[in-house]
């Protein structure tokens, strides 16, 4: 991943550097203007005052207003919401205004900036050059197992005409398949599903470690996303808890991933 305009706090995919018209980040716990270490978009694991002061250094940082911002109240599922004028700045100042219960967000409104949020769930941002549509997927293990990453894709075709074989798909950095260690009776719908290769888990004992991002890859390329198009980050949200927020590491707080096609 390359850093956004020379900030190292922000973080952007290589392969959607190609399209200009395309604004996307991933935040790190680096505050944008150098002050700090722990930039928090969410609610959870910090003040009010401090997360909404950090939501306004990201606007600045990207050159935004909080207008633009579209946030949704996460719920580990694989619901669809169409994002249009009306929604601008949910979610910004207020979990009550945010898309409520809701985890894969797209649009193809200009100047709209979708977000998810995430620490060690993985997230996914989608591109449709030849509609200039795009999502913003939180997929975690529910998520991914419900296939939420396919769900944003099928959304910006229904919707939007988008084809999958022109269609780019960013795997954001999360948790990898080292570190998320689950037991295997949470785990065994995964191991008797044909969607998720032998290669995107190991079973230890009676433990088994899921690589995520692995099966959202997969999962892409059977819907007819091309492999060339897919990049997947490598950064471990644990493995570098010192860049980033980690659940499994035990922090509360939340980075985001967002992308917007400017008009």
């Amino acid at each position: 991943m390359l850093t956004f305009d020379n900030n190292p706090g922000l973080l952007q995919f290589n392969i959607l550097q190609r399209h200009q018209e395309v604004l996307h980040f991933v935040t790190t716990r680096q505050h944008p203007d150098g002050t700090g270490n722990d930039f928090n978009i969410g609610y959870s694991g910090g003040s009010y005052d401090d997360c909404i002061n950090n939501r306004l250094a990201l606007c600045n940082a990207v050159g935004l207003g909080p207008e633009r911002f579209v946030f949704q109240n996460q719920v580990h599922g694989c619901n669809v919401h169409i994002v249009r004028k009306g929604d601008s700045a949910s979610g910004f100042y207020d979990k009550e205004s945010a898309v409520q219960d809701n985890d894969v967000l797209v649009t193809n409104e200009p100047n709209t900036c979708l977000i998810t949020r995430s620490a060690d769930c993985i997230p996914v941002l989608l591109y449709s050059p030849d509609t200039k549509s795009c999502a913003a997927v939180h997929s975690g293990r529910e998520g991914t197992y419900l296939g939420a990453a396919v769900e944003g894709a099928k959304a910006l075709k229904e919707n939007f005409g988008a084809d999958y074989s022109k269609m780019i798909a960013c795997i954001g950095p999360g948790i990898c398949k080292d570190c998320y260690e689950v037991d295997y009776n949470c785990a065994s719908k995964f191991l008797t599903d044909n969607r998720f290769p032998a290669d995107t888990y190991d079973v230890r004992g009676d433990k088994v470690y899921l690589d995520l991002k692995k099966m959202i890859f997969y999962d892409l390329l059977t819907l007819g996303v091309v492999a060339n198009n897919i990049e997947i980050s490598d950064i471990c949200t644990k493995c570098a808890n010192d860049r980033f927020f980690s659940a499994r590491a035990g922090d509360k707080q939340r980075f985001c991933a967002g992308i917007c096609v400017m008009g």
